[in-house]
């Protein structure tokens, strides 16, 4: 296979195979917690299958023989290997050097991200808000090697570290690279152009806010989460209303309303946890938000979308690459 000009093919083989490397996972056992446990797994699928997936997604096509670009998508099996070890270890030194060559390939991810707005500029939003995705990753990078390293800055719990290496996976990273790939389709038809910009300011802009509440106050929180769910419902009523119509495949059309109508139900539990933090009410607690929030996020709307946008590449990606000549 000629890594230069089948990069994206070879990221999705390593998600493939990330697959088979996760069902395994799921017969060992990294904790004496069954929540924490489902958490650990969640983490797991995305760095094997996640992070791959949306990187065979992100360049435009004068991208694919980019030498960065393929070394990250090289990288990535190998720096997900030592950083899921890293889970079988008590935490400590060696546990957090582990985990640290995933923060490593997260700081070359958002390099390439960072790489591709400077060449580019804002414009069109579709790429920006996937060049903010790939530099959100780094935030996962970092709390993971916290979590493996046992430490609790500013008095934070281990599930609360653990949580936010899954967010921004998922939310941080995962969200914003679905968000462009709708934005590429959208940028073809006619749309409600204010709509899509509000849901790309809201998903990026929600993310520090969510950090924010997490470390200062739990209305900042509310505030971020609140915002983070207007732009996942504004992208899912653009996913249905105009994306949806506008692709070929029954396939990717399904899994892309299943990712809309995941991603509805996932912010209504987020919302609910949020608002129940500075009102001091129990709601909803956090082994029950892992089990449906998580699961309904990560599999529901961020795998579903990924393996929607992945079958139906192919067919977008003449168009997609003509109209971003500017990149």
């Amino acid at each position: 296979m000629a890594i230069q000009t089948d990069t994206p093919k070879f990221a999705r083989l390593s998600a493939a195979a990330g697959v088979v490397v996760w069902l395994l996972l799921l017969l060992t056992t990294t904790s004496d917690s069954r929540e924490t446990e489902v958490i650990h797994q969640v983490v797991f699928f995305g760095m094997l299958v996640v992070v791959p997936l949306a990187l065979s997604l992100v360049p435009a096509a004068e991208q694919l023989n980019s030498s960065f670009y393929r070394l990250v998508v090289l990288v990535q099996p190998v720096a997900a290997l030592p950083a899921i070890a890293s889970f079988y270890f008590e935490t400590g030194p060696l546990a957090a050097s582990l985990a640290s060559v995933w923060l490593i390939l997260s700081g070359l991810i958002a390099l390439f991200g960072l790489m591709r707005f400077k060449s580019r500029g804002l414009y069109p939003l579709e790429e920006s808000v996937i060049d903010a995705g790939l530099v959100y990753l780094t935030v996962a990078g970092v709390w993971l090697v916290v979590y493996r390293l046992g430490i609790q800055p500013f008095d934070y719990g281990e599930t609360i570290i653990l949580l936010t290496v899954v967010h921004f996976h998922f939310a941080g990273f995962a969200a914003p690279i679905i968000a462009g790939m709708s934005g590429r389709v959208l940028a073809t038809r006619k749309h409600p152009q204010a709509v899509f910009r509000f849901a790309v300011f809201a998903i990026v802009a929600s993310m520090p806010l969510v950090a924010a509440g997490i470390t200062f106050s739990p209305w900042l929180g509310l505030i971020g989460t609140v915002l983070l769910s207007a732009g996942l419902v504004m992208l899912a009523v653009l996913t249905v209303g105009w994306v949806i119509p506008a692709i070929a495949p029954l396939s990717s059309r399904v899994l892309l309303f299943i990712g809309a109508l995941c991603s509805c139900s996932a912010m209504v539990l987020a919302c609910l946890y949020a608002y129940s933090l500075p009102m001091k009410l129990l709601i909803i607690n956090i082994p029950t938000m892992a089990l449906t929030h998580g699961i309904l996020n990560a599999f529901g709307f961020v795998a579903c979308s990924l393996l929607a946008w992945t079958l139906i590449t192919p067919l977008t990606a003449d168009t997609s690459g003509a109209n971003k000549t500017d990149l």
